[in-house]
This record gives structure tokens, sequence and C-alpha cells, in this order.
């Protein structure tokens, strides 16, 4: 009869330790812990550049609107947001390659660390990681596109034309 606690507890096989020295293991602790803030920064910028991009473009329909813009403003603030749809677009994808290279760190410090943290890191494959972050990208792009889009539309209506 199998013992019911070994089928629900998790079994660690050897574990292996950092083969760093103790002073040489925390520098590269706190590399890694340097590494996944900086990742959390550029992926918390990202949303949050979305958003002030979307209540910029609020707030330009929203002057539109108050001061009856003609067709010559309307057409001003419809190419201050092309501009803005590609400086954010630009910005996004520069926060992607920054959160890539935090990666590349983090993955080049797995093999000096134990064979558990390797091991727990492995769980989740970093194709996985990828499509999740470049779905995410791409999603985030289109808001932006989308956002300018009905900025656009809204400016038309606005001018009547």
């Amino acid at each position: 009869m199998a013992n019911k606690n070994s089928e629900t507890e998790p079994v660690i096989a050897d574990v292996a330790p950092s083969v760093l020295d103790q002073h040489t293991h925390d520098e590269v602790r706190m590399l890694y812990v340097e590494s996944t803030e900086t990742m959390r920064f550029a992926k918390n910028h990202q949303w949050y550049t979305v958003g002030a991009t979307l209540l910029t473009y609020l707030g330009m329909v929203f002057v539109a609107g108050f001061v009856n813009a003609d067709a010559a403003l309307t057409n001003k603030l419809m190419g201050i947001t092309i501009l803005m749809a590609c400086a954010v677009i630009v910005t996004l994808g520069i926060y992607q390659f920054w959160m890539h290279n935090e990666m590349t760190k983090i993955n080049a410090m797995q093999p000096y660390l134990s064979s558990l943290f390797r091991d727990i890191r492995a769980l989740k494959s970093s194709r996985e990681s990828d499509i999740h972050r470049y779905t995410l990208l791409i999603f985030m792009i289109m808001v932006v596109i989308f956002g300018a889009t009905v900025v656009h539309l809204a400016l038309q209506r606005i001018a009547g034309t």
C-alpha cells in the first residue's frame, strides 16, 4: 500500500547548490533582483504609456469639441495624434527590447544558481514567455492605433467634414 503523503508531496531530487562562493553568489542574487525589478518597471511603464496616450487622445477630442474646432485645427490635432502614436509605438518597442536584455541577463545568471532554481525556472518555457510578451505588445500597439482612429473619426465629426 502506497503512502498517501508521498503521492501529494513533491519529491525533490538531489539539489545541487550554487557553485559560487558566498560573496559572488550574493552579487549574482543582487543582479537577479535588479533585473527582475527593471523588468517589472518596464512592463508597468508600457501600460502607463498606453494609458497616458489614450488620456491624451481623449483630451485632444475634448479640446476640439470645446472650441468647436474647424478643419484646420482638426487637421493639426490629427497630425499630432499620428506623430504621438508613432512615438508611443517606438517607445513600447524600446521597453520590449529593454525587457529582452534583462531576460538575457537573468538567463546568463541561471547556470550559476542552484539546480532547484533552474528546475523551477524551467516550469515555464522561454518560448511561452516570449509569446505572452509579444502578444501583449501587439495588443498595446493595436490599442494605440485604434485610439488614434477613434480620434480621427471624432475630429472629422467635430469639424463637420
